[in-house]
């Protein structure tokens, strides 16, 4: 079966020229490919485990649907848009109500699945209409602010649950997922050159 994957090396494959973007049908050499790969899984897996856990589900069955959905996803893009789908702690305030309420696995679960089935439909209507709907409700400032909220908010919650139980593992995941940023940002457009 093809699905279409068939990546360009972008420009040197080592180091993008400031301003440039790497399109998703590139991709740089071989070894930093793999090396963000990786840091792409540790962050995700973090993720799609960590949010099931602090809404009362099962992780396992979070994975397993989220390989699942990222396997439906690339058959359905037919491989132009590479991207894992994983677990969103968006939904973690709102199990957090339900749960509070007296609610159960399965309500949260169904709470969830409705979630899900009106994402469905907005994705219908983007299809349809073009991504300008989704620009005109929410401008790239406000999804970024409510991302960047999101993630302040369940930093605390995360670090009280984790921390405590296994400090070494959650210190080589901040470590593996903030070090490649950090030197992204040291090294990218607008960064000091030693040559200076």
């Amino acid at each position: 079966m093809d699905l279409g994957v068939r990546w360009t090396l972008h420009g040197d494959g080592r180091t993008p020229a400031p301003g440039a973007v790497v399109r998703p049908d590139e991709r740089l050499s071989w070894p930093r490919t793999a090396g963000l790969g990786a840091q792409h899984v540790v962050a995700m897996f973090g993720a799609s485990f960590v949010a099931p856990v602090l809404m009362g589900l099962d992780p396992n069955l979070a994975i397993m649907m989220s390989g699942v959905a990222t396997i439906v996803f690339l058959l359905a893009t037919r491989g132009r848009v590479p991207s894992y789908l994983g677990c969103s702690l968006s939904f973690v305030g709102v199990a957090a109500v339900i749960r509070a309420q007296g609610g159960s696995s399965a309500t949260v679960t169904g709470a969830v699945f409705v979630v899900g089935a009106a994402l469905f439909l907005v994705g219908l209507a983007v299809r349809r209409f073009g991504a300008r709907i989704i620009h005109a409700a929410m401008p790239p400032v406000v999804t970024g602010a409510v991302v960047m909220l999101i993630g302040f908010n369940l930093a605390p919650v995360t670090a009280s649950t984790y921390w405590p139980q296994d400090q070494w593992t959650a210190l080589f995941v901040m470590l593996f997922t903030g070090l490649p940023w950090s030197a992204c940002a040291a090294s990218g457009p607008g960064s000091r050159s030693s040559s200076g």
